[in-house]
């Protein structure tokens, strides 16, 4: 059993305000994750963060999965949606995702004896969280797309 990334579309409504918004803006309109996302932007020291990062990341990511699992537990596709102030109607649920940094958010799944489990990995200055959950029997995510800082995950039945 191992782990498959699944790929997070940006939605073409975010897409066009991302490509609006892409000139630097000041002043009052400004909200503050965009001003801290911009100074971060411009320190030239945040390279070598980056790095440290990506290095114990790396090192994290050669961990025994079986430690990773021993310390995730697995919940419901309800409870997660319900502990991060999510929404789920029908096939399709909305996660709010407040980071400043998508591209470090993951959305990963595996198939076991039991079923289908996801996860999401999501770092942040303060180590960060991971979310395991089960997914409904026979279903499987067909599609996941960024809407602003939501998160949205449809899920099919393979029946």
């Amino acid at each position: 059993m191992t782990w498959r990334r699944v790929a997070i579309a940006e939605s073409v409504d975010a897409a066009v305000r991302e490509s609006e918004s892409q000139g630097t803006r000041m002043g009052l309109d400004v909200t503050a994750s965009e001003a801290h996302s911009q100074f971060l932007s411009d320190l030239p020291h945040m390279s070598e963060v980056s790095k440290s990062h990506e290095e114990f990341m790396g090192q994290v990511g050669n961990m025994p999965e079986s430690t990773r699992m021993a310390n995730s537990e697995v919940t419901t596709i309800g409870e997660m949606v319900a502990d991060l102030g999510g929404s789920i109607e029908g096939g399709y649920m909305e996660i709010p995702m407040p980071s400043a940094n998508r591209s470090g958010i993951f959305l990963e799944v595996m198939e076991g004896e039991s079923g289908t489990i996801a996860r999401i990995i999501a770092p942040s200055g303060f180590g960060g969280f991971l979310r395991t959950f089960s997914l409904p029997t026979g279903s499987f995510i067909s599609d996941a797309t960024w809407n602003g800082h939501t998160l949205g995950l449809s899920l099919d039945d393979h029946s």
